[in-house]
């Protein structure tokens, strides 16, 4: 008898859109724990994500039409895996994404882009021309560090640019900020 794991069954839900009857179906003798995976923190985590990963895929596609990117769900689960387990803290500034809400909660702190941008860490690309599915490109970065690097500052070039950014935050906030 093939039993199914909990990850193969959010590969094949989520990013492969089986339906839940068929799934169930195939797999008669798990039924609890698929409806117990159905309803989890977990599902709607990866299913925020992948929905998080799409978009951005989708966005780079209609800004750079030089860079081809096929969209598979192979592609968006790997992403979204990469995702759900990097340290939450910004590559530059090593500002933790916890601290975003006391950071905006700060007297004299703007962010136009409140709350879009900036309550969240972002996907960043440390080599700016290469596309987001390379993975091993990717990292994460806070909303001012991502914004300030841009396409024109290099990897390392934003790594100094965000120990400045790290020493207002840590005076900002009156913490000390580790590496994740």
């Amino acid at each position: 008898m093939i039993m199914l794991t909990e990850n193969e069954f959010y590969k094949k839900k989520i990013f492969y859109s089986e339906s839940i009857i068929k799934i169930r179906k195939e797999f008669k003798n798990q039924k609890k724990d698929i409806d117990l995976w159905y309803r989890s923190d977990r599902y709607i985590e990866l299913q925020e994500t992948k929905s998080k990963f799409n978009s951005k895929l989708k966005q780079q596609l209609k800004e750079i039409e030089e860079i081809e990117i096929d969209i598979t769900n192979d592609l968006l689960y790997e992403l979204t895996l990469w995702y759900l387990s990097a340290p939450k803290v910004c590559r530059y500034c090593k500002l933790p994404e916890s601290e975003l809400i006391n950071l905006h909660e700060q007297p004299g702190h703007i962010n136009k882009r409140w709350p879009k941008r900036g309550k969240e860490l972002e996907i960043d690309r440390m080599q700016s021309d290469l596309p987001y599915n390379n993975i091993e490109n990717l990292t994460l970065a806070c909303y001012w560090c991502n914004n300030g690097k841009t396409d024109t500052f290099t990897f390392d070039e934003a790594i100094e640019i965000g120990k400045s950014i790290q020493s207002i935050w840590e005076k900002r906030l009156n913490k000390k900020f580790e590496d994740g």
